[in-house]
């Protein structure tokens, strides 16, 4: 059986539905209906609409839809996102106190928490307070929730919070250049000069629509060494005309200006 299909079949059972119960709601047959479920025909987005439709906004439900859709999609383990969402839900720091998380498994967390305003309201607690893998891995689910202003709350903290802040850029140099983890975190303390490669790579991650703390990260990278790079400057100043965040336009500006963005 598919994941999806497993997935659309426990979302189904947790609401009371039968097979031709479904099917009825739906518009689609019995036999179509299970094939789906079974992996044996392909799980399309109109199936999924109408699932979501017919299970109305049920969290526990939706979780169940979206966690595994999301989780998927991002290359993370739905299981582990979903765990994660369950604690922040419950107001529960759980899973986020133990290791920093991978960013798939953040923007997985971050869909299936981003219409819950307490969970949001937890996330913006801890990523002010506690220990730093809470706050780190608090302000990383924030930051891919999608909205500008709780990105603009994401990205005060990575400029008030140095620990914060050298645990972010490492992952980041970590997934976007591909180094190992020590080596991310020794360039995220003490940064060297990049490569023509990696101030691409970098230059690309400015425009980054899943995560604006990694936006704000590559800013800080990028003009560290080489602010009068023209490549560099050139990727700024694409970056300012698409970005929405408040706090990462304030640090493009500054950047573009010569300012050391932590500065303002």
């Amino acid at each position: 059986m598919g994941d999806l299909g497993r997935t659309l079949r426990e979302a189904r059972e947790q609401a009371g539905l039968s097979l031709s119960g479904m099917a009825k709601r739906t518009g689609y047959s019995r036999g179509y209906i299970g094939n789906v479920e079974t992996g044996v025909r392909a799980v399309t987005p109109d199936v999924i609409k109408k699932y979501e439709s017919v299970l109305g906004e049920d969290l526990k439900r939706r979780q169940l839809l979206l966690g595994t859709i999301s989780a998927l999609a991002a290359g993370a383990a739905p299981d582990t996102a979903s765990s994660i969402a369950n604690d922040i839900n419950g107001g529960r720091t759980g899973m986020l106190t133990g290791v920093q998380t991978t960013h798939a498994t953040d923007r997985a967390v971050a869909s299936l928490v981003a219409r819950n305003a307490p969970s949001i309201a937890s996330l913006a607690k801890w990523c002010r307070s506690g220990k730093a893998v809470l706050r780190v891995n608090s302000a990383g689910i924030l930051a891919k929730v999608g909205s500008p202003v709780i990105d603009n709350e994401a990205i005060s903290v990575l400029r008030a919070d140095a620990e914060v802040r050298e645990l972010y850029l490492t992952a980041v140099l970590h997934r976007v250049l591909g180094l190992d983890w020590n080596v991310s975190a020794d360039l995220a303390a003490a940064p060297e000069p990049f490569s023509t490669d990696q101030l691409m790579l970098l230059q690309a991650e400015l425009s980054n629509p899943h995560d604006s703390g990694a936006r704000y990260c590559s800013v800080l990278l990028l003009t560290r060494n080489q602010r009068s790079e023209p490549e560099v400057t050139a990727a700024l100043l694409s970056a300012l005309r698409s970005e929405a965040s408040r706090e990462n336009l304030r640090a493009i500006g500054a950047a573009l200006a010569g300012v050391n963005p932590l500065k303002i």
